[in-house]
């Protein structure tokens, strides 16, 4: 009870603080203090800078040949979750969907969180550096698959390009910190301070992104409707608790258990919101930017709860 306590404690205090962040966002976005260009140059620092430099200290700290086989299975692991994932949300999606970008929307939502830009800095925060580096190897297929089939739910012409894959930051940071992890290489001292210091900025900076996006909407307007609720309770509540039950059921225990119900209760991730509004979709934006919304709200309440109970039901 005293460990469920302290794990409902640190990860209370850690949403908070990043929920304290999508504020001022969003406050900063209707007092017009920053100009309309303030999101696309924190869009750009976040995906350039913060996010692959967050990824390439942590993997190449915690992916070692000495924890390979531990690896391989969380690997492994992840693929077998991103696949149901993926069948998960395009079932829901095509079933709940209201129009063909609403459906894509949704297929979205219900196959991928915000694990990254939210996620990371909660799960340091209450469980640590090498907890994270267990949950960076195992929500390596998802981070494949959201840069590929993520992004093209959203555009007319549904083709994967493998070039464009391998390029983008996310992917080749991964691949950077894998790679020095596996080597042994170390990186010199001015390096890693200088990747330190900007994964540190990733956090603040992308919840701020986040507050700036949805600043965009009146706030009445971000709490109106019910349909916003119980898309995000399946999403946040119903779909973790239909993996878990099935999971244990099985008799998967530990992290094998642990990182996919922590992967699936996180909030919705902004690409909702950035992806349709960048093709001309304002009204399912602005439909996503009310998910995304309440989902953070929801955070708050559900994700301390979920995080202690989950460690018991782990066994971590």
């Amino acid at each position: 009870m005293a460990e469920m306590l302290k794990v409902f404690n640190l990860t209370l205090n850690n949403v908070g603080t990043l929920l304290i962040f999508i504020t001022a966002g969003y406050i900063l976005r209707r007092s017009h203090k920053l100009p309309e260009e303030a999101g696309k140059v924190m869009s750009l620092l976040c995906v350039l800078i913060f996010s692959p430099a967050y990824s390439i200290l942590n993997l190449s700290k915690n992916v070692r040949i000495e924890n390979m086989n531990s690896n391989l299975t969380l690997l492994g692991f992840g693929l077998i979750f991103a696949v149901v994932s993926v069948a998960t949300g395009l079932l829901l999606g095509r079933r709940m969907g209201r129009s063909p970008m609403d459906k894509s929307s949704l297929t979205y939502a219900f196959t991928f969180p915000n694990y990254g830009y939210f996620g990371y800095p909660v799960i340091e925060g209450v469980f640590g550096t090498e907890a994270l580096g267990e949950f960076l190897v195992f929500a390596i297929p998802m981070s494949i698959l959201c840069c590929s089939y993520g992004y093209v739910l959203f555009q007319k012409e549904k083709k994967i390009d493998l070039l464009r894959l391998a390029k983008t930051p996310v992917i080749a940071a991964m691949l950077i910190g894998i790679t020095l992890g596996l080597t042994g290489l170390k990186l010199p001292t001015i390096v890693v301070k200088t990747l330190d210091g900007a994964g540190k900025c990733m956090s603040p900076c992308s919840m701020l992104l986040a507050g700036f996006m949805l600043g965009k909407f009146p706030l009445k307007k971000l709490f109106s409707g019910i349909r916003p609720y119980y898309l995000t309770a399946i999403r946040m509540i119903g779909i973790p608790a239909v993996f878990g039950a099935v999971m244990y059921l099985c008799g998967l225990r530990g992290s094998l258990l642990f990182w996919p119900l922590i992967f699936a209760c996180l909030p919705l991730g902004l690409n909702l919101v950035v992806y349709a509004e960048s093709n001309g979709f304002e009204k399912e934006a602005g439909d996503n930017a009310k998910l995304c919304f309440i989902s953070y709200v929801l955070a708050l309440v559900v994700l301390p709860c979920l995080f202690a109970v989950m460690t018991r039901l782990a066994g971590m």
